[in-house]
Order: structure tokens, then C-alpha cells, then sequence
């Protein structure tokens, strides 16, 4: 008789971004580097990965914004755009002061706080600099963390740009 071995519960993921450069106008004296694109978690494991987070971080963290569907659970405009793309919200209260000083970006899914086994969730971001910095280059760096992998899980790349 063969005896079935029970599989052994894991709590996996990935994560990594897919993303488009946009480049400025080059007779522009004011002009923007702009990126376009997601950051996909995905729940790889057999086992369900409750309250996911992910952590996206800039360097230089001056004159680069973040955009994206970011507001408050209750933001309505946010979720009836049509597009069906989560939106999400900052974790941290303070985190303007953060995102200065740190350059993270700490958010989380409104809807989402499961991920089941083989499902994925992205964030739809965009990312602008300014140009006429002093420095001139662009790192961006990402994470994945839920309660079951608390230590994180960095992205499968990364973001580098030097202008």
C-alpha cells in the first residue's frame, strides 16, 4: 500500500516590477524621467498569506514622486474607475515625513487581505523625477511582507536609471 505524504505548508511568494521608461523631451529645460508600471506580488506557497504589504523604495529619495491608486479605503473614485486594479493606502499615519526622511513607501491593498494559493495582486504605480537633479540616477527597490513571511521578501528586480 503507498501511503500519500502530506505536503508540508508553506508560505511562499514573488514579487517584481514590469515597468516602461518614459523619457523627457530633450529640449525641454524642465523635464521629467517618468516610469510606468506594476509591482506584482504573487502567493507561490501552499498556504494563504493574509494582510500583504509591500514596502517600494527611491533613491534619491528627494524629487521623486510616487503616483498610483494610493488613498483611503473609503476614496470611491478610486475603486469605480473601471479598470479593476486594486487600490491601495499608506500604512503609516506619518507617512509624508517617512517617505521623506526614508524614502519607503509602505502601503497595502484596500480589498485584498488575503492572497490565495497561485493568486497575485499588483500595484499600478508611477514614479516622475525631475532631471535637472545633482544626482543622476534612479534606484528603486521593492518588497513583499505578510504576516506569514514578516521578514520580507525583496522584488525579483529592480528599478536603476542613470540620466
Amino acid at each position: 500500500m503507498f501511503w500519500k505524504r502530506k505536503e508540508e505548508s508553506k508560505a511562499e511568494g514573488l514579487a517584481w516590477f514590469r515597468y516602461a521608461i518614459m523619457l523627457p523631451d530633450m529640449e525641454d529645460t524642465e523635464s521629467e524621467l517618468t516610469i510606468i508600471g506594476n509591482f506584482i506580488i504573487k502567493n507561490t506557497g501552499n498556504k494563504i498569506l493574509n494582510n500583504p504589504m509591500i514596502c517600494i523604495r527611491t533613491k534619491p529619495n528627494q524629487e521623486v514622486r510616487l503616483g498610483g491608486k494610493i488613498g483611503s479605503k473609503k476614496h470611491t473614485a478610486l475603486m469605480m474607475d473601471g479598470t479593476n486594479t486594486e487600490s491601495w493606502q499608506y500604512v503609516h499615519d506619518d507617512w509624508k515625513k517617512r517617505t521623506n526622511e526614508t524614502g519607503e513607501h509602505w502601503l497595502k491593498p484596500n480589498q485584498c487581505k488575503q492572497l490565495e494559493t497561485g493568486e497575485s495582486i499588483s500595484f499600478a504605480h508611477e514614479l516622475r523625477i525631475l532631471t535637472n537633479t545633482p544626482e543622476k540616477f534612479l534606484m528603486v527597490d521593492g518588497f513583499f511582507y505578510c504576516e506569514e513571511i514578516n521578514s520580507g521578501i525583496p522584488a525579483l528586480n529592480n528599478i536603476t536609471i542613470n540620466f
